[in-house]
């Protein structure tokens, strides 16, 4: 399916500007100069395949890893399609940001304003404007095309702000509602700070002396000795070289036995010996956390930035929609 297909009808103007474009296209690749092909036209600016690749690298590249054949077909299509709406988009809200900040002086010097600051604490990481270019160059980075970029964001920033974002008003009787709705998911699940001890099975003669040397240690743990020390002596879990130390959360994400065991476990205690298909394991309590429903005070300002972002989001996509209405837009050809 072609994105975004004829929104408007295509004006004679925009057709020979169009005719054109492919005209000069197709003199320079007979003369061996590569242009990009086009693949859409934005009012009277181009698209071309080469914005849509470079901007869909990171996401292909991760793609390549995860799927073949036709399913990895199918899943670039995909992305390359998402892209090529993103930058019709993005091409839209920077004409419109342009034709309206070009115009307002305060607008336009703020923009200047916040390019300057941005290129000023970008050059200070670095150290001095020499490397700043230095490394934009090796990293392949054009400075003078991302500068222009750069300040196309803020204006685009600045546009939605004006007309978008600062319109939206989340009342207190919606952050009310949605917290009696959705109490649920703020509620703090009890949880267990642990320090896991492991003895790997492939580390020992038999499953037996494995089993002797674990009931060895928890019982030295028992009688005082220092868990700490014992899982720096014997253990060989995934989290020997930091301790062995397993957080509140990373413990409710497990699965299984040890989750079971070390939910179980209060401040102090060491739990039996648990054995899984890897091994067998012994658990200390370092801190629990009780579950709790936080209350309302606390989590308000959380969900109005929530509502915030979603109603951003509505109205960005409803602004968009206005935007393409009194604009012609046509995909040429998809990658």
């Amino acid at each position: 399916m072609r994105l975004f297909h004829n929104i408007r009808l295509v004006s004679l103007a925009l057709l020979l500007v169009l005719a054109t474009l492919l005209l000069i296209q197709t003199t320079l690749v007979a003369e061996k100069q590569y242009v990009g092909t086009i693949v859409a036209v934005v009012n009277d600016k181009i698209i071309t395949e080469e914005d849509v690749h470079r901007r869909a690298a990171v996401v292909l590249a991760d793609a390549v890893k995860k799927y073949k054949g036709a399913e990895l077909d199918k899943r670039a299509r995909e992305i390359l399609d998402n892209v090529l709406g993103e930058l019709i988009d993005r091409q839209l809200l920077v004409q419109k940001a342009h034709s309206i900040i070009d115009k307002n002086p305060y607008m336009k010097e703020e923009v200047e304003k916040d390019l300057d600051k941005f290129l000023d604490d970008a050059v200070g990481e670095v150290g001095s404007l020499s490397k700043f270019y230095e490394i934009a160059i090796k990293d392949g980075i054009n400075p003078t095309e991302k500068k222009i970029e750069l300040k196309d964001d803020l204006m685009v920033e600045r546009l939605l702000n004006e007309f978008v974002y600062d319109k939206i008003s989340i009342s207190p009787g919606n952050i009310r509602n949605y917290y009696q709705e959705h109490r649920s998911e703020f509620a703090v699940e009890r949880s267990v700070k642990i320090m896991q001890l492991m003895l790997k099975f492939s580390s020992y003669p038999s499953k037996e002396e494995a089993w002797k040397r674990a009931e060895e240690i928890r019982a030295r743990a028992v009688r005082g000795e220092s868990f700490d020390g014992l899982v720096k002596e014997y253990s060989q879990g995934p989290r020997a070289s930091a301790g062995g130390v397993w957080e509140f959360d990373e413990v409710l994400n497990m699965k299984g036995k040890i989750r079971e065991a070390a939910l179980g476990l209060e401040k102090g205690e060491i739990s039996e010996i648990v054995e899984t298909t890897d091994g067998l394991h012994i658990l200390m309590a370092l801190d629990v956390r009780e579950a709790k429903e936080p209350d309302f005070e606390t989590l308000q300002e959380e969900i109005q930035d929530r509502l915030f972002k979603e109603e951003a989001l509505k109205k960005k996509k409803e602004y968009l929609r206005e935007l393409k209405k009194n604009s012609v837009v046509n995909i040429v050809k998809t990658q």
